[in-house]
């Protein structure tokens, strides 16, 4: 919480902020006309706009006046009233739904309109303005009815995206396939440059990044406020909604729960949380989510979003209920690869906590989708280096084998057909089965997991063991370390298909981008199982 802002005033400024945004939904008003706002001196939308969490009949649009996005968004410590709109067609010459939404110091003066009473399964248009700027006007769309049975969805899945360490060119190509949703899978920003990751840790620096690591709400805010000017992002971001969600950089690398990392600029408990809790409050500020904002250091994030009874998409958190990692050797700065230790195997050993592992559970029991999808962080299928316990990556979910046992006896005992993963994490791209016993050849398979490339992030050496774990991995099916890109999936009744999109070069703009591998899946067979 930033230093000053009281709880009574923080929790005003959000349902002010929630009261100016409903009390003019609908279409027609007659009072969306914002006041007057004070001397901006310049475009105060320099971060473009973005939509997300979209439902049958609403979706949540936003944006944030950051005239100086680099120090602290320059805005005066003032309410401002910004006007927004909803269209039918790309010209806006149709608004259906107007309004003003109050943006507040307080919140970085970010907005969160919740654009109600839309038509179900269509394309929508949208703006804001204030005096004399105003937005580009950008595409979203409303999701199917619950009840509807579409015929096919198209979606993008990324993640992982370091701003110095490549360019962000696989954003455009996907803005090109003209997809229904976005799924980011976390990374969004890193916390600090690639300069400044420390003893350990050489990265490839391809353009500049000039903003310090953050450690308060202004270095997050800062932060995001480098990443929202890319123009491939504001692409992206512009012909769809998007589904997010976090991982470790957007608050701290490999951090876990109200554990820091080894060499923490903010090593104690106490400071750890203040800073998390700034983090947060960052990321909800500049995301379209629909959730209230975070008052300290928590932040319930996982929800689920489904696609008529096509696809339901469970949206998680494996970072801030973690049980904290105890088998690596904190002195070592790659310290979270390493032999697993008994804490690892106790069952009270969790990733996602006990209440979203509740919340999964009756989710999957219960869901009338086609397709289920789990967007999450961390790769679940095993990657084995080597015989024995001598090496596992402790940060991925083979550092909690026992929690892992716990979800996927949850997806093969709910019924839930055709079960499928969407993980980021490791800036590589890798297709396998989740099956009940990695260590069995003959094991079941329960479902498959997609692991997507980093959208500019280094893969580092990942490169180097690909060969060894699928050597080791007979339910791993395809990997590839030398490119980013994304992943693009074609979802119908019958197959999903899936094409790694690959960038070329990321560290030349406007390198080519080429399907390096497709697969297919069959929704017949409920596992969603790939061929091994």
């Amino acid at each position: 919480m930033p230093t000053g802002l009281t709880r009574r005033r923080f929790l005003g400024a959000s349902a002010a902020a929630a009261f100016f945004a409903a009390c003019s939904r609908g279409g027609g008003s007659d009072d969306a006309s914002p006041a007057k706002p004070p001397p901006l001196g310049s475009d105060p939308f320099t971060l473009g706009v973005a939509s997300g969490d979209p439902t049958s009949d609403s979706v949540v649009l936003w944006t944030r006046l950051a005239p100086v996005p680099l120090e602290g968004g320059g805005m005066p410590d003032t309410d401002v009233e910004v006007g927004w709109q909803v269209g039918t067609d790309e010209s806006l010459s149709d608004v259906v739904a107007e309004g003003v939404a109050l943006a507040v110091p307080e919140l970085g003066h970010s907005l969160h309109v919740d654009a109600v009473g839309l038509g179900a399964d269509r394309h929508y248009w949208y703006r804001f303005f204030v005096g004399d700027w105003e937005t580009q006007i950008a595409r979203t769309r409303t999701m199917p009815k619950p009840d509807a049975s579409p015929e096919r969805l198209r979606f993008g899945q990324v993640s992982c995206q370091n701003y110095d360490a490549a360019f962000f060119t696989a954003y455009t190509d996907l803005a090109a396939h003209d997809p229904d949703l976005v799924v980011h899978c976390g990374d969004y920003i890193y916390e600090r440059p690639s300069t400044d990751a420390g003893e350990g840790f050489e990265e490839i620096v391809v353009r500049d990044d000039p903003v310090p690591e953050a450690l308060d709400i202004d270095g997050y805010r800062n932060r995001y406020g480098l990443y929202k000017q890319d123009e491939n992002l504001l692409a992206a971001h512009a012909v769809a909604p998007w589904l997010v969600t976090w991982d470790d950089h957007e608050v701290e690398n490999n951090y876990t729960s109200d554990s820091p990392e080894a060499d923490s600029e903010t090593p104690d408990r106490e400071s750890f949380l203040a800073r998390r809790a700034a983090a947060y409050q960052a990321w909800w500020e500049h995301m379209p989510v629909r959730m209230e904002a975070p008052v300290g250091p928590d932040l319930a994030i996982y929800r689920r979003t489904s696609f008529g009874d096509l696809a339901r998409f469970l949206v998680l958190d494996t970072r801030q209920y973690r049980t904290p990692q105890t088998c690596g050797d904190p002195d070592i700065p790659i310290g979270d690869v390493g032999p697993r230790c008994d804490a690892a195997f106790d069952p009270a050993t969790t990733v996602f906590g006990p209440e979203q592992e509740q919340w999964i559970d009756d989710e999957l029991g219960t869901s009338p989708a086609l397709w289920n999808i789990l967007v999450q962080q961390i790769v679940m299928q095993q990657w084995r280096f080597a015989p024995g316990n001598a090496a596992w990556n402790l940060d991925q979910w083979d550092g909690y084998p026992a929690a892992r046992d716990r979800l996927l006896a949850t997806i093969r005992d709910s019924g839930a057909p055709n079960p499928v993963v969407l993980t980021g994490d490791v800036h590589s791209s890798w297709v396998g089965g989740l099956v009940e016993d990695f260590d069995d050849p003959e094991s079941p398979t329960l479902g498959t997991e997609f692991v997507a490339p980093g959208i500019s992030s280094d893969p580092g050496a990942v490169a180097a063991v690909v060969d060894t774990v699928l050597a080791n991995s007979p339910h791993i099916a395809w990997a590839e370390a030398m490119h980013r890109g994304w992943v693009f999936h074609d979802v119908t009744r019958d197959t999903w298909t899936t094409e790694y999109r690959l960038v070329d070069n990321a560290e030349v703009e406007e390198s080519p981008v080429t399907t390096a591998s497709a697969w297919s899946l069959s929704a017949g067979t409920g596992k969603a199982a790939i061929a091994r």
